[in-house]
């Protein structure tokens, strides 16, 4: 018992100092790597610059594996992000059943017809599956629609400002691609 409790306090510590890390990413970040203002519009609100600014770094995924609906709050979707709250909150409810029946979901999700073909057993591997679906399904959809949303929301922040002050991409700036060359 004591083994878990350092082993679980570790892992704390291990996600915890990685969330409040400066910077996590292999790409250096430049402040607005997004686009270069000659000047900013005067009807730009702050929330619209706000979101200009903003991209989904990997401290900012690591955070949302954490924190449910963390990257829709961070893109001022809150109505989602409570939502995504909310089904973090019931996939942890079905980990705590499981924890309370003495069950480990780890070992049901596993060896999902080791030792056990009754009916007691059958409900507990559909809370262990939905519960783990829950948690997963909450933080993929926050990653991957939240990164869409706000790439979304930036176009349609550039659409709309590009004809008043000529956005153009940074001077400079450094996108990474993949690519093969060949040359003979």
């Amino acid at each position: 018992m004591k083994r878990k409790g350092v082993l679980l306090g570790l892992l704390f510590s291990l996600i915890f100092t990685s969330v409040t890390a400066q910077d996590v990413d292999i790409f250096k970040r430049e402040k607005n790597d997004n686009f270069d203002f000659p000047s900013r519009p005067a009807q730009m609100t702050f929330e619209e610059y706000e979101l200009l600014s903003t991209e989904i770094r990997m401290q900012d995924i690591m955070a949302a594996a954490l924190v449910p609906g963390y990257i829709h709050f961070l893109i001022k979707e809150k109505k989602k992000g409570w939502y995504l709250v909310g089904f973090r909150a019931v996939g942890y409810a079905g980990v705590v059943y499981l924890a309370v029946n003495d069950k480990s979901i780890i070992n049901i999700l596993f060896n999902p017809l080791d030792k056990y073909t009754n009916k007691d057993h059958a409900q507990n591997l559909i809370v262990a599956y939905f519960s783990a679906a829950m948690i997963a399904g909450s933080f993929a959809y926050d990653w991957i629609h939240g990164r869409y949303l706000l790439h979304h929301k930036q176009n349609k922040i550039r659409f709309k400002y590009s004809p008043v002050v000529g956005l153009a991409p940074a001077p400079g700036g450094f996108t990474p691609v993949w690519g093969v060359s060949l040359r003979f």
